[in-house]
């Protein structure tokens, strides 16, 4: 049995030392390579998570009245700038009930329901936006899921809707969220806002397939009235003449047998 001798590593068969080099030098440089890689895959996974909408509140206090929401959005497109944003008013806030204090120039705001649309001319590309919206006053909850459809001027949205939740802590899409302080000593609700339009917003009208429920009816509805009760009057004339046709119709075949019977060949004798 051949004796197996112990060679320090690094050397070659007569004990001198081999260069490493060539070995250690190429093994970090893929290594590197590798690392740079998987660490551009995370990037790209979790890039639409990074940018998301994200919004304040001065004061993000409970029943705060005349409070300052700003609402910050990313612009994500590199080929179309920020058009627009729309906002899914949670319960306690309607659109009468908030005014655009800044935002880019030409921008306006209306409101429909719960929702809240602010838009206006493109925003120059990579640009983001920024809105300052007046409350009236902050509902008493804790905090305001806020969930907002960003659209661009090639037809792109990003829909920021997600909430997070046990399952998902942190969804891919998430809604903004303003939590909110205890409310001040004394402070209570204020009187529920009417529908005018707040200083300074320009609200959309109501659609007008979807009246009020206590609203007087339409001139639409008394016209389509109109003719159901035209309708049955009809109705009832052509049923008159029915019959009256029929009766006449039996008067002659009447007189047409009678006509016969006396036209008949004579009896024999």
């Amino acid at each position: 049995m051949r004796a197996v001798r112990w060679r320090r590593p690094g050397t070659g068969a007569r004990g001198r030392e081999r260069p490493l080099d060539g070995v250690l030098i190429p093994t970090a440089r893929r290594c590197a390579v590798v690392l740079a890689a998987g660490a551009a895959a995370l990037l790209g996974v979790a890039g639409p998570a990074a940018a998301h909408v994200e919004v304040d509140a001065a004061p993000a206090r409970e029943l705060a009245t005349d409070a300052l929401l700003t609402l910050d959005a990313e612009a994500e497109s590199r080929s179309a700038g920020v058009t627009g944003v729309q906002i899914l008013l949670p319960a306690g806030l309607l659109p009468a009930g908030l005014r655009l204090a800044s935002g880019p120039p030409g921008w306006r705001l209306a409101g429909s329901g719960q929702v809240v649309t602010v838009r206006g001319p493109a925003l120059p590309v990579g640009r983001n936006l920024q809105l300052r919206l007046r409350v009236r006053q902050l509902p008493a909850v804790d905090q305001l899921v806020l969930k907002t459809v960003q659209t661009y001027a090639d037809g792109r949205q990003d829909s920021w809707i997600e909430v997070p939740s046990e399952s998902v802590p942190e969804p891919e899409w998430p809604a903004p969220v303003l939590r909110l302080s205890a409310a001040a000593p004394g402070a209570t609700p204020l009187p529920r806002s009417s529908g005018a339009a707040p200083t300074g917003a320009v609200r959309t009208a109501a659609p007008a397939t979807a009246p009020s429920p206590t609203a007087p009816p339409t001139a639409a509805a008394s016209t389509s009235a109109a003719p159901a009760a035209g309708s049955d009057q009809d109705g009832a004339g052509s049923a008159g003449w029915l019959f009256g046709g029929v009766a006449v119709g039996l008067l002659m075949l009447g007189g047409v047998v009678l006509a016969a019977r006396r036209s008949g060949p004579p009896a024999a004798r």
